[in-house]
């Protein structure tokens, strides 16, 4: 492969460390990216360590975790501290090529894992990145994995609980199961009486454990933002490599409670005895040093909301429009999802492990019977994607955006819905096929003005 023809907007097949040893030195403006968490996500072998083995091994018997059953344990609970540091070690790598092949002054926008992003940002360190700060995307979406403690207890002592209930379809109809198969469709109440599989019973016990659970419902994501030393001064390193910072006015926020006159007015003139500010810095006139970039919005805050969240936040406040102050932003819907792929087969639950035989529920324990042909288990929302891109745009109209872990393509779209160049790389050919069609279909729609309803 030769730089820069057979890399530059074209989505590259293969281990991204091999292939960014075919990148000079200094030749990426920016990277955004989103690498495996190291959790085994939905049984992925990408997401595990060791040449795609579970490096726990064993199985799930008699094991401290929030998961049941004699299944293989997502490796994060019984890794070894050696363990947990090769997950470490895989960042250093990846990210250590990547920053020989970023420019001076080059920002990284790099998605975690809760449980271990720790690892990841001391990875991005130990490479030479400086730590900038961390974004958090509040989402009201995910699902907890959490043991019910109690009835864990109930087992082990033998204890008979009592039910209560039954888990229903989003139809609000019961679950039942067909003949020895784990195969579960709707039915009635008599038919449920006799499922043998418990995971759709509702059970109470009466220990003084009953109520205990092992985890929190997951609602955030973090976004570690790194930068590549400048050289010189910021001012400096702009000249030279064309590289500097983060672009403040063209993401401020704007929402329909922003009243730029009144903040000119709050931070301009003479406001004793009144304005807060003035105040705590004990004059009696302030100017505003630059008011059309208070007239462009609010500065953006290192806290990014999905609508779910916008609209809790609202409530909570009893300000309407509160949660206008920070960007937000719904998660991809199927429709965003799955443009572009209509040729593409269907696949029931993404074709995520467990879903094939209908044995993985989702966190209200309803079956996963949805067929999608973007068969990705994270796919980012395009305008999230847009959003950090746009922060990250630098006045050069050839940079080059760079993402190692590539996915089913939601960076590399928003790279071009934003006039810029990419360099796309993805180990799963599956993947790679499925962002190449995602990109000719926004491609064909480059004007980005489609409306996606939520859901479809």
């Amino acid at each position: 492969m030769k730089y820069p023809d057979d890399f530059i907007d074209k989505v590259i097949t293969g281990d991204c460390i091999e292939v960014m040893k075919n990148i000079p030195d200094n030749s990426i403006d920016t990277i955004i990216t989103d690498p495996p968490y190291g959790l085994e996500f939905m049984g992925k072998e990408w997401d595990k360590f060791k040449k795609g083995k579970n490096i726990g091994g064993g199985t799930m018997k008699n094991r401290n975790t929030p998961y049941q059953g004699n299944i293989t344990p997502p490796a994060y609970y019984i890794w070894t501290l050696e363990q947990k540091k090769e997950y470490q070690t895989f960042t250093y790598q990846w990210a250590r090529e990547a920053f020989r092949v970023a420019k001076p002054g080059a920002t990284l926008l790099c998605f975690g894992g809760t449980r271990t992003w720790h690892r990841l940002a001391c990875g991005l360190e130990d490479a030479g990145w400086i730590i900038k700060d961390t974004l958090m995307f509040l989402h009201g979406q995910g699902f907890p994995k959490s043991l019910n403690i109690g009835k864990a207890v109930d087992k082990l002592q033998g204890n008979k609980r009592e039910i209560i209930g039954r888990y229903i379809d989003p139809d609000g109809r019961e679950y039942k199961q067909t003949g020895n198969r784990k195969n579960f469709t709707a039915g009635n109440s008599d038919e449920v009486e006799n499922c043998s599989d418990d995971r759709f019973i509702i059970t109470k016990g009466d220990t003084e454990w009953e109520g205990y659970g092992s985890s929190l419902k997951p609602a955030y994501e973090p976004i570690i933002m790194a930068m590549k030393p400048n050289d010189g001064s910021y001012a400096e390193n702009a000249l030279k490599w064309g590289v500097a910072g983060l672009n403040i006015d063209e993401t401020r926020i704007k929402g329909v409670d922003w009243q730029p006159e009144k903040v000119l007015k709050k931070y301009t003139g003479n406001n004793k005895g009144n304005d807060s500010v003035t105040n705590n810095f004990g004059v009696e006139e302030i100017k505003c040093t630059d008011p059309e970039s208070v007239l462009k919005g609010r500065f953006p805050a290192n806290l990014i909301l999905d609508e779910i969240s916008a609209e809790m936040l609202d409530e909570q406040s009893k300000i309407k429009g509160g949660a206008s102050r920070f960007f937000y932003v719904a998660k991809a819907s199927k429709k965003e999802r799955n443009a572009g792929l209509e040729e593409m087969p269907l696949k029931i639950g993404g074709g995520m492990k467990g879903t094939e035989d209908q044995t993985l529920l989702t966190g209200s324990g309803n079956i996963r019977n949805n067929k999608m042909q973007n068969i990705h288990p994270t796919v980012k929302s395009i305008k999230l994607m847009e959003y950090l891109v746009k922060l990250t745009k630098m006045p050069n109209s050839n940079q080059i955006y760079l993402d190692p872990f590539a996915g089913s393509g939601s960076t590399l779209i928003a790279v071009i819905n934003n006039d810029r160049h990419f360099i796309g790389i993805e180990q799963e050919p599956e993947y790679v096929k499925i962002a190449e069609k995602r990109i000719e279909y926004w491609k064909r729609k480059k004007d980005g003005n489609l409306n996606f309803e939520e859901g479809e």
